[in-house]
């Protein structure tokens, strides 16, 4: 978990120091899944959600310390709705977990059907699995989450050291442009 954490937080600096202008959200997620920050371009104010998150007192007062990927892709979706973003462009969902889940169905959704609901609105899933000196198929769900993430035209990455972290972030950060233009009429 801290090692997620870490990761994600590591992730909006890199973004900060390297000027990008995404709107970001953070959606913290164990059985269930919590907007914690709704899109915002304030980095500042994702990084205080991030440090609240991975306080460990805060950490053992979570209530369902799981892991369900595919409720927060199921929330992720819902939150691009909720914003009526779903017709910008350059929309992408990143995903920081250790990837132990092999759940594929979330109530009376099966997996299939929310990454279905990804694919139909044009949001890509890229998932870091943050699981130390475990390459990529060496967790046992990396069978499950490596063709799902990649069905949504997306991409799996296995953090599995601080170089591997590094590399899917340069990956990512060319997938991201990171540029935001908008007219007021």
């Amino acid at each position: 978990f801290f090692t997620t954490v870490a990761a994600a937080e590591r992730f909006v600096h890199l973004r900060m120091a390297r000027n990008y202008k995404d709107l970001m959200a953070l959606v913290e997620f164990g059985n269930e899944a919590y907007v914690v920050t709704p899109f915002t371009n304030d980095y500042d104010n994702i990084l205080l959600s991030i440090s609240l998150i991975g306080d460990p007192v805060e950490y053992s007062l979570f209530p369902d310390q799981g892991t369900i990927i595919a409720a927060a892709i199921d929330q992720g979706v819902g939150l691009f709705k909720a914003f009526n973003f779903l017709e910008a462009s350059g929309n992408i969902m990143v995903l920081f977990s250790d990837g132990e889940d092999t759940r594929v169905q979330v109530g009376d959704k099966t997996l299939d059907e929310i990454l279905q609901n990804a694919i139909d609105n044009k949001i890509p899933v890229y998932m870091v699995r943050t699981n130390y000196e475990r390459e990529k198929g060496k967790v046992i769900p990396d069978e499950i989450w490596i063709p799902a993430i990649e069905k949504t035209g997306g991409k799996f990455y296995a953090a599995s050291s601080e170089d591997a972290f590094l590399d899917a972030i340069a990956d990512l950060d060319k997938v991201a442009a990171g540029t935001i233009a908008t007219r007021q009429y």
